[in-house]
């Protein structure tokens, strides 16, 4: 992955699961692979999660026998064990390894980063290989290849004139999306959206916040902050974020209309929605006003969204338990005003 993650996925012979054939699993970490106490060879039985997601349910025989890499299976890098809440996970030291580079770069011209249309992982990976592509930057400049790029297999004027198109609508973008896109660890896009928020969208004050102003922000723990600041304390970080800033259309963000009526607010959404486009229209309407949305429903939830009030859903069975009020859209939608 983009930080160096190196997960472990067990390999053995096809077996049909809910209408497929599966001959591979994630162990997801060094944890779980010592706990399944796996080896070549083994006897293990699989299910799939969510009938979609292969997994391996128990270790019959239990040899324990695989032995940790010491090196990184992309660039030959040293491996180093980290422990996080009580999980133990293997990751690459290398800061040049090209997987975290292409990783690094996938995440940067995602939807919801920059959103550049064009730029697959494949055809980064030819980029980089043929030296186009050393920093994010890079990626915006592009142009000065054109000649070698519509010569490559799978592109031509076309789709070179579509991804020049694609790159000049991306530097028009919020700073949410741009901190987004830098692929700081554990800073996904609705975190870099309160750290902008509480922060003024000010990009000074951003990039030289301290971790106690950082964790500070309501939702930011002190994880996150560690993270976001030890980005901003290197060097090399702050010069590269200077030159997108250099050539990005940073949009001001709006003027919130209105009183902010659900300050303080934290919503949970689930199941199908009606009367918004989709769930994530509804969760950017509940942010406009100045509520929060998240993922689970937890003691500090104030309501859960859910057309289906009286589904056995594990969110509405928890919202009941922790006395949450449960809304439809449309009651919803009277609270704010909006019949």
């Amino acid at each position: 992955s983009r930080t160096g993650l190196i997960n472990p996925v067990a390999v053995f012979e096809p077996v049909e699961l809910e209408g497929t054939t599966v001959s591979r699993a994630s162990v997801h970490n060094v944890s779980i692979l010592e706990g399944l106490e796996l080896g070549v060879g083994d006897t293990i039985t699989v299910y799939k999660a969510n009938m979609i997601i292969p997994q391996i349910a128990e270790n019959l025989t239990g040899s324990d026998t695989v032995e940790i890499p010491e090196t990184c299976p992309v660039c030959g890098g040293r491996t180093k064990i980290r422990q996080i809440n009580d999980v133990q996970s293997l990751y690459c030291t290398n800061e040049e390894c090209e997987a975290k580079k292409i990783k690094s770069f996938t995440l940067f011209v995602s939807r919801d980063a920059m959103n550049i249309e064009g730029l697959s992982e494949a055809t980064l990976e030819k980029f980089i290989a043929k030296g186009y592509i050393h920093e994010f930057a890079d990626i915006f400049h592009l142009g000065r290849f054109q000649d070698e790029i519509i010569e490559m297999e799978g592109f031509g004027e076309k789709s070179f004139e579509r991804l020049m198109q694609s790159l000049e609508r991306a530097r028009h973008t919020t700073l949410p999306r741009l901190i987004y896109a830098l692929g700081i660890p554990n800073v996904g896009l609705a975190n870099a959206k309160l750290i902008c928020e509480a922060l003024d969208y000010d990009v000074e004050k951003i990039r030289h916040a301290g971790e106690e102003a950082i964790s500070a922000i309501d939702g930011i723990g002190g994880v996150i902050a560690g993270t976001f600041c030890g980005w901003f304390a290197k060097e090399e970080h702050q010069s590269e974020f200077t030159r997108l800033l250099k050539i990005l259309d940073i949009e001001k963000p709006e003027a919130r209309a209105g009183e902010q009526i659900l300050a303080g607010k934290t919503f949970v959404i689930t199941g199908s929605v009606e009367h918004f486009a989709n769930r994530k229209a509804l969760k950017e309407q509940i942010e406009s006003l100045g509520g929060k949305v998240t993922g689970s429903v937890t003691g500090k939830t104030d309501y859960l969204i859910n057309n289906d009030r009286t589904s056995g859903s594990a969110k509405n069975r928890k919202a009941k338990e922790l006395k949450v009020e449960i809304l439809s859209e449309d009651m919803f939608l009277e609270m704010i005003g909006q019949p």
